[in-house]
């Protein structure tokens, strides 16, 4: 038989047993709420932020405002040289920044052991992130406009984004390829894998996702550049030739223009081109990183055989 005092000091902790699982309960459901509330906060801000744009920009998007030239002085200029720029130096800054940054990246992360030359590399590519894009600006004035004589270019802004975001993506692909397991390098090496081999058909393709996204951060971030461009890239489009393949012409981006048309222009509407070149401006970001994730996720399927 259970006495009756055993009986009275059991039931004391049963119930604080019940409470505590109670406040456990609460403080997981507690906890459920405010994140499922913070995630849905993103997707309500950035769903409200592109209706506004869509509000304030929609009455612009004409095929003249899209594809016309800019004017300087009278109503009815376009954008379509600008958006031809952006995605050409969009197209040239990778093409310069994926390789050495890649690059980098394999070598820190694969090759490199822990001294002197590593800490030095990782030590100026972290200075290198902090400096600012008006400063780098400058430094591209000083070195392809002055320097090199090339004048206002788009091969001197690529170059000077190329400079901005090298250490961005030389992060990202740090991180990428240490995210790779351990177990797969030496699955590879068991099979007679050279280093080489393993990093180029093991290593790279499962990290291929994660890449991606770092691309698509510094494409969204040379989208918007706007201080680094103005000192190199130049504040105008040539009239003989806007859509000029010539990496040596003066090369205006949208992002550029929305600037100089909401503080430095005359035009009459100037409200309506830069609320136009705004929203043509966030339309092109939000394809190019959809369409960068769509590609991500087709690597990673092709080559992991996973879908994430």
């Amino acid at each position: 038989m259970i006495s009756a005092a055993s009986a009275s000091g059991a039931m004391p902790s049963a119930i604080g047993a019940t409470r505590g699982v109670r406040r456990r309960r609460f403080a997981d459901a507690l906890a459920t709420v405010v994140l499922w509330t913070m995630a849905c906060s993103i997707i309500v801000m950035l769903a409200a932020f592109v209706l506004y744009m869509l509000y304030l920009g929609a009455g612009a998007m004409t095929p003249s405002f899209i594809f016309g030239q800019p004017k300087e002085t009278t109503a009815g200029g376009g954008i379509g040289p600008e958006i031809y720029n952006s995605f050409y130096i969009l197209v040239l800054t990778l093409l310069f920044t994926i390789p050495i940054a890649v690059s980098a990246g394999i070598y820190l992360q694969e090759y490199a052991r822990p001294g002197l030359f590593r800490t030095i590399v990782q030590f100026s590519a972290e200075s290198l992130a902090t400096v600012p894009s008006i400063v780098m600006g400058l430094f591209g004035l000083l070195i392809f406009v002055y320097t090199f004589h090339w004048g206002f270019t788009a091969l001197g802004g690529a170059l000077t984004l190329t400079l901005l975001n090298l250490p961005a993506l030389m992060r990202v692909t740090q991180e990428a390829l240490g995210s790779v397991p351990d177990t797969l390098r030496e699955g590879s090496v068991a099979l007679g894998g050279t280093r080489w081999q393993t990093i180029t058909r093991v290593v790279l393709p499962s990290a291929i996702g994660r890449m991606t996204t770092g691309v698509v951060l510094i494409a969204g971030r040379i989208f918007g550049e706007t201080a680094a461009l103005i000192f190199t890239a130049g504040l105008s489009v040539s009239v003989n030739a806007p859509y000029d393949p010539n990496p040596f012409h003066t090369a205006e981006t949208l992002a550029v223009h929305l600037w100089y048309t909401r503080s430095e222009s005359v035009v009459p509407d100037v409200y309506r081109i830069g609320n136009g070149s705004a929203l043509v401006l966030l339309i092109m970001v939000l394809l190019f990183n959809v369409s960068a994730r769509v590609v991500g996720r087709a690597l990673t399927k092709r080559f992991t055989g996973r879908t994430s």
